[in-house]
């Protein structure tokens, strides 16, 4: 729990604005944005390598879920594929 704590801090300390990420006019760069920058800092995707942000995902749903929050699947699979194309 402490490791998890720890990375999410990392995670967020160095957040970026909606124009500073790759294809910031595409759909999937504006799901992105508008969903989860909506509760915290945005994090560029190149922040984290795809196995890192894929438990990231996993995390935040189960976050969204504890407070009554959610989004379809679809829109999870193009935030998720998004993150996949441009993690590092």
């Amino acid at each position: 729990m402490r490791m998890l704590l720890a990375l999410l801090c990392l995670f967020f300390s160095t957040s970026v604005s909606a124009m500073d990420i790759p294809d910031a006019a595409s759909p999937a760069a504006q799901l992105y944005v508008d969903r989860c920058s909506t509760c915290h800092a945005l994090a560029h995707p190149a922040r984290l390598d795809w196995p890192h942000w894929r438990s990231m995902l996993h995390v935040m749903k189960l976050r969204m879920s504890e407070r009554g929050m959610e989004m379809p699947d679809e829109e999870w699979r193009q935030i998720a594929g998004y993150l996949k194309q441009h993690a590092r």
